[in-house]
Formats: structure tokens, C-alpha cells, sequence
């Protein structure tokens, strides 16, 4: 019998190494992305496959690779920032909007690269901007803006400044509050929104809106390309923190809890799938919703696999205030079997073993994820200025799929013991734990290069690279401020 078992398993391993195709099957697997079908990609499966490998491995080495630095105008330098697509877009509170490429894009990149700006980006009088989402991948820009307290979402083309080719109009209407009427104060598109959050997904486009006066929320969900009307929300007096999309069928609402809706019939409300409870309340969430734009679009990341960042923000009386920084494997808001949708299920049953729990100063955390690779700054003991009071950070790269212990040919540490963050100060209950120990395994690479306090603002992470906001203080310069994107082509 174990003769014919053995027989039987180097037949399945020659199978597997004689056929690219079943070998490319196996790492996109293993990398946990998913392939794009019905493409006009004519590459070789092998040379797919060996790209594919590259890649993964190129991360490993990001230290080992140059900057390369793109200049941005002072003027912009205090505006909201994401980059998507290969590009960077900002907007700023003065009702001003730009999207920059970041470098030339490389021939296996198929996303237009536009460079405008808007100012102001709303042409009615008397508005006032709440937010805004842009999407290069999708040539798409949302605005959302109050005028006389009535409340407005805009679709728009980055490329023009007409109306989105594919937008079923130009502009999003709100639904009716349920359980408010008009003898309570306010009508649906009157709530006296004080803070607004827009988010996307492909064809999603979500707003997050918030009224402190009459301290009630509203989240609506829309399938822009479909319909500017939507009967897909949801409505409370405990406000959200955040909200995320999970591939086109699924959302999470971030606040006291994690609750996770199916969206996947847009012609109703939410439906709850489940409810998590989380130890400590978060402040914020990130979760990179943008449509990842890959090499000749074959393949993009998986919403099953992916990671969800958070974070709390700690004011500890006898200490710095800080921050705590969880990453969570996002297949916990899929594997649902057994979960009973009335019941809330507690950390303890599904946090330790999806999660990974870091500490920063609350001054200097930096942290930013796409796919299964998570980037974070941490401070380094230089000594030849540690005396000078000059604290200096290092990149910490860790990469969470399966595959990253194969991928990593030798390089990196490969990190699978718990750890554990003390919270005994921040808990009231003596029954309450005292600790958070969480324990997702991955492999973590530091970078050889230091950056001061200073002059590291943020960083970013895509798929093919890093880009690190960097800042200079000039006192001669009008704004103060020279302000540059490095970027690590890997």
C-alpha cells in the first residue's frame, strides 16, 4: 500500500511540474488572487507563471532598490491623499481636486493616466465640499457637497467635464429616512450632514453620512452605473467609523462592532450576515477598495484574502498616547458555517488566530497594506543621533499569504509565535482579559534605509510598488515646505 501511495504521489508532482498552466493555477492560488478571464493577454503561461513568481519575490529585496522621486506643488502639499491606479490624487477643504500620474507608466500597465485638476471641483454657488472618491481605473470622480443644507452626490468623468459615459445619470439621489418625517426637523436630503464618507467598489458607490445636531447616521448604497436611485441602506444613532466593501456582495460596517451585510440584492436593505466583537473600539479603518490594476490584467486580488487594517488610538495617562494597529485576514468575513446571524460572536472566537496586533506611537504610526503585504514604519536606536533627540524610522514589510515562506528564497523572518499587547489599564472588568494575543503567521523584511521623523509624512503600497511621501522644511520657500514622492519600482 505506501508503494503504491508513493507511486501514486510522484506521478501527481510530475503531472504538476510538466504543466505551466496547472503550475500558474497553484500560485495564483498560493498568492490568493484570483485570474481575470475573457482578457486579450496572449503571454505564454510560462512567462506568465515566472512573472507571476518574480514578483512575488522582488519584495523580498525592496531595499535593494532605488528611489525614484516625483516633485509635488507646495500648494498641494495639505491635501487628502490616495493613490490608485499609478496615480495620485488629492483634495483639500478649499474645494480644489488633482490627479497626478506618478511615473510614466510602465507597457504592462493599460489604465489611462490623466493629469487635471479642479478648482473649484463644484460649480455651484454657495457649496460646500464633504468628500470626494476618485477612481482612475474606472475614469471616475464622486463629489459630494451641501447647498442650503440640501446634500448632493455628482458623478463625473476624470477625462472631461461632462457626465460619466457609463453613469446611469449624473447624479445620486438619497432615499427617505425610515422613521423620520419631516415634523421631526429634517426630510432625507436635509439632515444637516456635518461629516460625509464616500467609498467605492467597481460598480458600488457608498456614503457614510453623519448629522451631529441631530445625532443620527445614514449609509446608502448605490449601483451607479444602473440607477441614480437606490432602496440599499441602512440608518442608526450610533455612528459608524468606516465602512468596506468586500468584492461587490458584501460590506462591513466598522464601529463599536463588525458588522458584516450582504449588498448582493440591491433592491432591499443590507441583509446582516454576522456581528464581531472587537476588545477595544477602533478609531479608523483602511481597506484598499480600489480596483488593483495589475501586469496586462490577468489577475487581481482575492476579497477572501485580503487584510483589513484598524486601528485604536490609546490615550494612557502615564505614558506617549498610542496606537494599536490590527491586521485581520479578511477570509473570517467568508467562512460564515456554523455563525448564527442573531448572535454576536465574541474576540476570543475569531480574533487571536485571524489577526496580528502592532504598537506604534500614536505620533509617528505609518502603516498601509495592499493584497496580503502590509508596509509599517518603526522607529530605529540610531546612536551616532540618539543623543541629538532625532528619532529615525525604518520600513518593516511583512507579506501574510501562504505562499510568502516559499516566495521569500531564504530572505526575511518568518514570524508564527503569538505576541502580546498589554491592555490591562484600559479595561474596567477585572473578568475582561487583560491582554490581546493574536497570532496570523507572515514573514517580515526590514529596509536597510532610515528616514527622519520629519521628513517621512506617509506611505503607500500597491501591487508593483512603494511610494513614500516625503517633506523638506525650507524657511526661504513661500510655503515652508518642499514636498517629494519617493517611489521603489519592485
Amino acid at each position: 500500500m505506501l508503494t503504491i501511495l508513493l507511486q501514486v504521489c510522484k506521478a501527481l508532482r510530475q503531472t504538476y511540474l510538466s504543466s505551466s498552466e496547472l503550475q500558474y493555477i497553484v500560485e495564483l492560488s498560493g498568492q490568493q488572487l484570483l485570474p481575470i478571464p475573457n482578457t486579450d493577454n496572449h503571454t505564454p503561461i510560462s512567462e506568465r507563471l515566472q512573472l507571476l513568481r518574480d514578483k512575488a519575490h522582488a519584495w523580498f529585496k525592496f531595499s535593494h532598490h532605488s528611489i525614484e522621486t516625483v516633485t509635488i506643488s507646495n500648494k498641494l502639499f495639505s491635501a487628502n491623499k490616495i493613490i490608485t491606479g499609478g496615480q495620485l490624487c488629492l483634495w483639500n477643504r478649499h474645494d480644489s481636486a488633482t490627479i497626478i500620474p506618478i511615473l510614466p507608466k510602465s507597457p504592462q500597465q493599460t489604465v489611462e493616466q490623466w493629469q487635471r485638476s479642479w478648482s473649484p471641483v463644484t460649480s455651484v454657488p454657495h457649496s460646500k465640499k464633504l468628500d470626494v472618491f476618485m477612481d482612475p481605473a474606472q475614469n471616475l470622480i464622486v463629489i459630494v457637497y451641501v447647498v442650503d443644507e440640501t446634500l448632493y452626490i455628482d458623478l463625473r468623468a476624470l477625462n472631461g467635464d461632462g457626465v460619466h459615459p457609463q453613469a446611469a445619470g449624473p447624479r445620486l439621489f438619497l432615499s427617505v429616512l425610515q422613521g423620520h418625517d419631516e415634523h421631526q426637523g429634517y426630510d432625507e436630503d436635509r439632515l444637516d450632514t456635518t461629516i460625509a464618507i464616500l467609498r467605492g467598489f467597481g460598480r458600488h458607490i457608498a456614503l457614510l453620512r453623519t448629522s451631529l445636531s441631530f445625532d443620527a447616521w445614514q449609509l446608502q448604497i448605490w449601483d451607479w452605473q444602473h440607477s441614480t436611485t437606490s432602496n440599499c441602506f441602512l440608518s442608526g444613532d450610533l455612528r459608524p467609523i468606516d465602512l468596506c466593501f468586500f468584492g461587490n456582495n458584501r460590506l462591513l460596517v466598522v464601529g463599536d462592532t463588525l458588522k458584516l451585510y450582504s449588498i448582493e440584492d440591491m433592491s432591499q436593505m443590507p441583509q446582516l450576515l454576522a456581528c464581531f466583537l472587537i476588545p477595544i473600539p477602533v478609531t479608523r479603518s483602511f481597506l484598499p477598495t480600489e480596483p488593483q490594476i495589475l501586469a496586462q490584467q490577468s489577475y487581481t486580488s482575492n476579497p477572501e484574502h485580503q487584510l483589513l487594517c484598524m486601528t485604536t488610538f490609546l490615550d494612557r495617562i502615564s505614558d506617549k498616547p498610542e496606537l494599536l494597529v490590527y491586521i485581520i485576514s479578511t477570509r473570517i468575513f467568508f467562512d460564515l458555517d456554523g455563525l448564527a446571524v442573531a448572535t454576536p460572536i465574541p474576540w476570543n472566537r475569531w480574533g487571536p488566530s485571524n489577526t496580528r496586533i502592532f504598537k506604534h506611537d500614536y505620533e509617528c504610526g505609518k502603516v498601509h497594506l495592499s493584497g496580503t503585504r502590509v508596509l509599517q514604519a518603526f522607529p530605529v536606536v540610531n546612536p551616532a543621533t540618539s543623543h541629538l533627540g532625532s528619532i529615525h524610522y525604518i520600513l518593516h514589510m511583512m507579506d501574510f499569504s501562504p505562499l510568502a515562506v516559499t516566495n521569500r528564497r531564504g530572505l526575511g523572518r518568518v514570524v508564527k509565535e503569538p505576541s502580546t499587547i498589554d491592555i490591562s489599564d484600559l479595561t474596567d472588568d477585572s473578568q475582561e482579559a487583560q491582554s490581546l494575543i493574536t497570532s496570523l503567521p507572515y514573514v517580515e523584511v526590514v529596509s536597510g534605509r532610515e528616514f527622519k521623523l520629519e521628513e517621512l509624512e506617509n506611505i503607500y503600497i500597491d501591487q508593483n510598488r512603494i511610494y513614500l511621501l516625503l517633506r523638506n522644511y525650507k524657511p526661504k520657500d513661500p510655503y515652508g515646505i518642499t514636498s517629494m514622492l519617493g517611489v521603489i519600482d519592485v
